[in-house]
């Protein structure tokens, strides 16, 4: 973290995008919770809990990688 270098922020650009790809993933999960909380096959819920969980670690992800990357970048921009 200390000497900012194009590789790692395009790592954490990538960190941020698979975030944003668990968070997309997540919504899929929390779909097929609620179409089986209707169907009665998930009477406890778990699958719409488990898609919120994994939203909101995806946007968590997305966040916090994006930020690192764009210090990152902000720290090369002005040495430059």
């Amino acid at each position: 973290m200390k000497n900012p270098s194009w590789a790692k922020v395009f790592a954490f650009f990538g960190f941020a995008i698979m975030g944003l790809a668990l968070a997309l993933y997540s919504t899929a999960v929390a779909t097929a919770g609620v179409t089986a909380g209707i169907i009665g096959r998930d009477r406890g819920g778990e699958l719409l809990t488990n898609g919120s969980a994994l939203l909101l670690t995806g946007i968590a992800i997305a966040a916090a990688c994006g930020f690192v990357a764009l210090t990152q970048t902000l720290k090369l921009v002005r040495r430059a």
